[in-house]
């Protein structure tokens, strides 16, 4: 039944007499009370919803803090940071390391520049024999590789001979590069290999 049903079922009776005033009042109250408990539970429950909907947006922003928190971590700090520094021109370390070079040997290691700007070596041999050092590009690779070391192009600002402690810098295009170390070393006096300190760095 309705709630008008009931309403009228209750004047019904008490219109014959079969209900008192108090009886049909209280009767009354008691049916509007039945029929409003659950329109009062709806409205309840609708206002929790948006607390529910707000908990939920909460966890999903939650989970994805901690995706990019995760990636970002995988990725590591010194690699996103070189990032961040070659969108705005930053100053950057290109290289920080200590290279192991036999005697009578050369190494070239690699230089990636993300700008143009101005570049600074410093190298120190740390143990072992006194190194030639100069600048060049990847296209000079085969002539090392074939040890015709008088054809190789070099930068001149970067070249050094025989030395334990280097320290260079000069403005250079943004594009690809080698920092050559170059052990000539012969002979019993020599080490067997050399230990060096390599540290680069590009500056806008």
């Amino acid at each position: 039944m309705s709630l008008a049903e009931d309403l009228q079922t209750l004047q019904d009776l008490h219109t014959k007499g079969k209900l008192t005033d108090q009886e049909f009042s209280e009767a009354k109250a008691a049916t509007l009370k039945k029929y409003q408990e659950p329109s009062v539970v709806q409205a309840v429950r609708s206002s929790k919803q948006p607390a529910v909907r707000l908990s939920f947006v909460l966890v999903v922003l939650g989970i994805l803090a901690l995706f990019v928190f995760l990636v970002w971590y995988s990725i590591g700090t010194k690699q996103f940071s070189q990032r961040i520094s070659t969108g705005v021109h930053a100053p950057i370390e290109l290289k920080n390391t200590v290279e192991n070079l036999p005697a009578s040997s050369w190494k070239a290691i690699g230089l990636s520049l993300p700008y143009t700007g101005t570049i600074s070596v410093d190298l120190a041999v740390q143990r072992g024999n006194p190194l030639d050092v100069f600048l060049t590009t990847p296209d000079q690779l085969e002539t090392m590789k074939a040890g015709q070391w008088n054809q190789v192009r070099v930068f001149t600002d970067f070249t050094a001979s025989k030395t334990t402690v280097y320290k260079r810098s000069a403005r250079l295009r943004q594009g690809n590069y080698y920092v050559v170390l170059r052990d000539t070393s012969l002979g019993m006096l020599s080490a067997s290999s050399s230990d060096i300190a390599v540290k680069v760095e590009l500056n806008p």
